[in-house]
């Protein structure tokens, strides 16, 4: 018989966990092949351009993320 495992599974954690784990996942994947092309096709300079570009826009949206989460903190009580 096998054991009865510490803790029963959590779907929404583990919903919770594959979901970050997709987002970074695509935001690698984005700035890897997107910066990697940009480099090939048009050199360093517009690489990093790209790159910041791209730096500014996840901090944009980690922004209007935090202001999220500070909303729904906010609205529990």
């Amino acid at each position: 018989m096998t054991p009865k495992p510490d803790k029963p599974f959590n779907s929404r954690k583990y919903q919770g966990q594959i979901e970050r784990e997709l987002i970074v996942g695509g935001i690698i994947v984005g700035v890897v092949v997107g910066g990697g092309l940009i480099a090939l096709i048009w050199g360093s300079t517009a690489f990093f351009t790209a790159l910041t570009c791209f730096v500014l826009m996840l901090g944009m949206i980690v922004i209007v993320w935090l202001f999220l989460k500070v909303l729904e903190i906010f609205s529990r009580d």
